[in-house]
């Protein structure tokens, strides 16, 4: 009996430690699968995450601007805004988008620019003299008899000087050049008088844009500087709140402003240049793909604009005489001559030999 029960305990540990064997060996590839498929899953993931933040990447990087224009939709320069709209958008696959403001729709320029300036999603046209507080040299491509041809725009572009006050304005204005190169023409005087002199414009009411140049060189013309939007012209020279006003041919004409005054002067006062301006904050932002597509499109858009705008001067001159308009060509250095004093009025404030290296640059 006591054998017997010894060799059931016996059996009994074996099976036992059989048992105790066979649990552990079983564990150890369960708990590998465990690990693998815990891996895998993780791996998976993981890879779902990055696929997913990838999407939204791509989905978000998208952007959307209003672009600004003052002029009438009917404008060429509405048409060459369109053009680079269109590439922009076509060439980024829908990723940059834009909505059209002409007519000053968004405000005066000077009040869009500051938009511009605190990181407004604004594309803007403006002239050079609307940055006075970040860049005002700039201000010295917009004034009065600085430079007398559009051939040299290119020179000026190139230059170190403009070089370095785009980036100056990009660091101190938040504002960077699209491009300088829309050539909207000479810009001449149009009147309800005859004005065949200098003198003949003593006195008169002459709408000007919010522009320190613009202001200082009617005044030293002997006019009454009135500041108005460009949308408000017409109406206040048909209420004779202005008598005259001046601006390109093609702009003069898109307004309808030959059906309320019936002289023109040609003065070619003024080689009229504007910019496309946006945020640097938000060009910052964009892939540098996107980038060079729209610093590109503008360019070229500014550049078939330029030409459009030397080829069509004498076009929309027939256009204007035919509904009325009579043509003076006078001497032009007697209005420069007289013009000048504005450079030495105390309201301009440009670096000292601005003038003069400007001169050096566009007679290279």
């Amino acid at each position: 009996m006591k054998k017997l029960s010894a060799l059931f305990l016996t059996g009994l540990m074996v099976f036992s430690l059989a048992a105790c064997g066979q649990k552990t060996g079983g564990q150890e590839p369960a708990a590998q699968d465990s690990a693998g498929q815990k891996g895998a899953s993780e791996e998976s993931a993981a890879s779902e995450s990055d696929s997913q933040e990838s999407n939204v990447e791509e989905v978000t990087e998208t952007f959307n601007f209003k672009v600004s224009i003052t002029q009438a939709p009917t404008d060429p320069l509405a048409t060459y805004t369109q053009q680079w709209m269109d590439e922009v958008t076509e060439k980024t696959g829908g990723a940059v988008t834009f909505e059209f403001h002409p007519n000053g729709e968004l405000g005066t320029i000077n009040d869009v620019c500051e938009q511009v300036s605190r990181g407004a999603s604004i594309i803007a046209y403006a002239g050079p003299d609307a940055f006075s507080a970040s860049a005002p040299d700039l201000a010295i491509l917009n004034s009065q008899y600085c430079l007398t041809s559009a051939d040299q725009i290119d020179a000026i572009n190139q230059s170190d000087w403009f070089k370095g006050q785009a980036e100056k304005l990009a660091q101190d204005g938040n504002t960077r050049i699209l491009s300088w190169n829309f050539f909207t023409g000479y810009r001449h005087i149009l009147s309800k008088t005859p004005i065949e002199t200098p003198d003949d414009l003593n006195g008169v009411q002459i709408r000007v844009a919010d522009s320190p140049a613009a202001i200082a060189f009617v005044k030293a013309l002997g006019c009454s500087p009135v500041v108005t939007n460009w949308n408000e012209v017409y109406s206040s020279i048909s209420t004779n709140i202005v008598t005259a006003c001046e601006a390109p041919l093609a702009t003069l004409y898109s307004s309808s402003l030959q059906e309320v005054a019936q002289y023109c002067t040609l003065t070619n006062h003024l080689v009229s240049t504007g910019m496309m301006v946006m945020p640097e904050d938000i060009f910052a932002s964009m892939p540098e793909e996107y980038q060079n597509i729209l610093l590109d499109a503008v360019y070229q858009a500014g550049a078939d604009f330029t030409q459009d705008s030397l080829s069509s001067e004498l076009d929309y001159r027939q256009k204007m005489e035919e509904a009325g308009v009579s043509f003076i060509e006078p001497d032009v250095d007697a209005f420069a001559s007289k013009a000048s004093a504005m450079y030495s009025s105390g309201e301009l404030s440009f670096s000292e030999g601005l003038y003069e290296e400007i001169q050096t640059i566009i007679t290279k």
